[in-house]
């Protein structure tokens, strides 16, 4: 069974070694309605991944970015999920035993350097296990 990809356009900015450098255009959702301008919701954002490519490419190529769609939830998880219910697991035990809501923020907000910390010294592990990789789009159709 083949896993889904979560895809992106770009274009290659540089080449380092095995790393292909590509500038992706992310938008949210609403940068496509017809009434953006009028609206400050609309955002747009240049982001530069670092992947790895197969084909021969260039700078100044255009290529497709892919990643598994099970990894996205993964990061969603280290990102998002586990920092939140360290925050709430912390700030409702901190104040249950304080009383104090000024000291169960506090607490909780710095419960989270340590977490944020081990996953600066995890960085090669993430980067091993979150890979992108990138295609030229000529050879979409092969």
């Amino acid at each position: 069974m083949s896993q889904s990809k979560v895809t992106h356009c770009g274009t290659v900015v540089r080449i380092e070694g095995d790393s292909v450098f590509v500038k992706m255009e992310v938008k949210s959702a609403c940068s496509e309605c017809h009434a953006k301008g009028l609206c400050s919701a609309a955002d747009m954002a240049e982001k530069i991944v670092e992947t790895t490519s197969a084909d021969s490419v260039k700078p100044g190529d255009a290529v497709i970015v892919e990643m598994d769609e099970g990894l996205g939830f993964k990061a969603v998880m280290f990102a998002f999920f586990i920092p939140f219910v360290i925050l709430a697991a912390v700030l409702f035990g901190t104040y249950y035993f304080t009383g104090s809501e000024t000291a169960a923020a506090l607490v909780s907000l710095l419960a989270l350097v340590p977490y944020y910390l081990s996953l600066i010294l995890f960085k090669r592990y993430f980067r091993k296990k979150f890979v992108f990789t990138c295609r030229k789009i000529s050879n979409i159709s092969q």
